[in-house]
């Protein structure tokens, strides 16, 4: 049962083994999402199992490498005929659900866990639950009609430590984990060992030392790290300035709306920018596959040691990519990508003026003014009160001003607190009227004579 490839219905039940499937192939760069391949013979009647979102089981050898689900396949014609099965992994799940509209979660007493169950939570069909993080982080995050996998993936970019998403799919509710790397090596690859072939690179394009950082908004208003940076709208590199000269370029991201988030995401970019960017791609034996109990796999994220004393070559660096093209035709032989920065970086921040150029600056939401003109009359009694109106559409407040002009103006009048009066009459003598309480009078009048008398009570 070496290799065999199981097939699972979209309720994650069993329906068939690919006993004829060959050129099984995969690969697993560090931080994205992983796919593989195979191909069965156009006559086989296990193809109607193939189905789209069915899943599959990948193994090499007797180990599991993931699960999988089947997206394209290809029909080739010629003397047998065959259907190649292009997968990736479950993962590609999270995409089949968004986050509809304006989403923020994050800034002080909201850690990282936090922050990855809230996009896990916003599943339609729970088949993900957040795992173990060995980060928290308080910093801010937003989203705007983002699928889940993509707000998932950005949740640790502002950090300024190295890490590794990993996966359990193994029980009825997968797991997903954010994890440190290893600081220590746990496998090596040696020339003429298990490694016939090794290529280096090294790509000084991307060399950035002094990095500034904008978000969002546009123009004098664009969100900068000037208040939390000591004025500067820029990060250095200490140091490296003086190796490889001044090097500028500006990071703008409209996602960061808290200064002191930006700041945090360009430190983890400006760590990785200062260098070169260096990798090794080694054709390698996967020793593992003959004897597992000896030798560790090659998995993504893990620290290689790269030994080849011929060209004075002795370097701990991670995993950042792992590739089998053919699972069992050639079981030993493994491509493996390692590098002093992931992919991500290496790929995306070296067109960071490319992008800054174009679509990147452009406006995003125009700046406009309220103008709220109003008049009153006010004392030390009765204030004069402002009422602002601000619309839902409005994204960020950047300043409140207000103008005012003092005149002289009439005093509001207070009546005399009253109470319920009174009056009684007779034949012979007239009335009585009693008005108010506090300060007013009564009257007893005859035909004859009249006499008033004040109440000062």
């Amino acid at each position: 049962m070496d290799s065999i490839i199981r097939v699972y219905d979209r309720r994650m039940k069993k329906v068939a083994y690919l006993d004829n499937a060959y050129d099984i192939n995969y690969n697993l760069p560090l931080n994205e999402l992983w796919t593989a391949g195979f191909t069965l013979p156009a006559n086989d009647k296990k193809n109607e199992y193939c189905q789209p979102f069915y899943y599959v089981e990948i193994f090499d050898g007797r180990r599991r490498i993931e699960l999988f689900r089947i997206m394209p396949s290809v029909l080739r014609r010629n003397i047998h005929g065959d259907i190649m099965y292009e997968c990736e992994h479950v993962l590609a799940t999270l995409l089949d659900d968004v986050m509809f509209k304006y989403h923020q979660i994050g800034n002080l007493g909201v850690y990282t866990p936090q922050v990855l169950r809230y996009i896990i939570d916003q599943q339609i069909t729970k088949r993900w639950m957040v795992g173990s993080c060995d980060f928290n982080r308080q910093f801010e995050y937003k989203w705007e009609n983002e699928n889940l996998l993509a707000a998932l993936f950005s949740v640790p970019k502002p950090f300024n430590e190295d890490y590794k998403w990993e996966v359990d799919t193994t029980g009825s509710v997968w797991r997903i984990n954010l994890k440190k790397l290893n600081e220590s090596p746990v496998v090596d690859i040696t020339y003429s060992k298990n490694m016939p072939e090794i290529e280096k690179t090294v790509d000084p394009t991307s060399i950035v030392t002094r990095l500034y950082c904008l978000g969002y908004g546009e123009g004098d208003n664009q969100l900068g790290i000037e208040s939390v940076n000591n004025g500067k709208p820029y990060l250095e590199a200490n140091g490296a300035t003086t190796t490889w000269g001044l090097k500028q370029s500006i990071l703008v991201d409209r996602r960061f709306e808290n200064a002191e988030t930006l700041k945090a995401y360009g430190h983890s970019l400006l760590d990785d920018l200062s260098q070169p960017y260096k990798s090794y791609r080694v054709k390698a034996v996967d020793l593992h596959r003959a004897k597992p109990g000896v030798y560790s796999p090659f998995m993504p994220g893990d620290v290689v040691r790269i030994i080849d004393k011929e060209d004075n070559i002795v370097e701990d660096l991670p995993i950042v990519g792992v590739r089998k093209n053919d699972i069992s035709g050639d079981p030993g032989g493994i491509e493996i990508e390692v590098g002093n920065k992931s992919r991500d970086i290496a790929g995306s921040i070296s067109d960071l003026q490319e992008r800054a150029r174009i679509n990147e600056t452009y406006a995003q939401g125009a700046t406009n003014q309220i103008i709220i003109p109003y008049a009153d009359n006010a004392d030390s009694n009765y204030p004069a009160i402002i009422r602002v109106y601000i619309p839902d559409t409005m994204v960020r407040i950047n300043k409140l001003v207000l103008n005012y002009q003092l005149e002289p103006f009439r005093a509001y009048s207070k009546a005399i607190e009253g109470e319920r009066g009174s009056s009684q009459t007779s034949s012979s003598r007239g009335g009585i009227t009693t008005t108010t309480e506090a300060g007013g009078a009564w009257y007893d009048t005859t035909m004859s004579d009249v006499m008033r008398t004040t109440d000062t009570g």
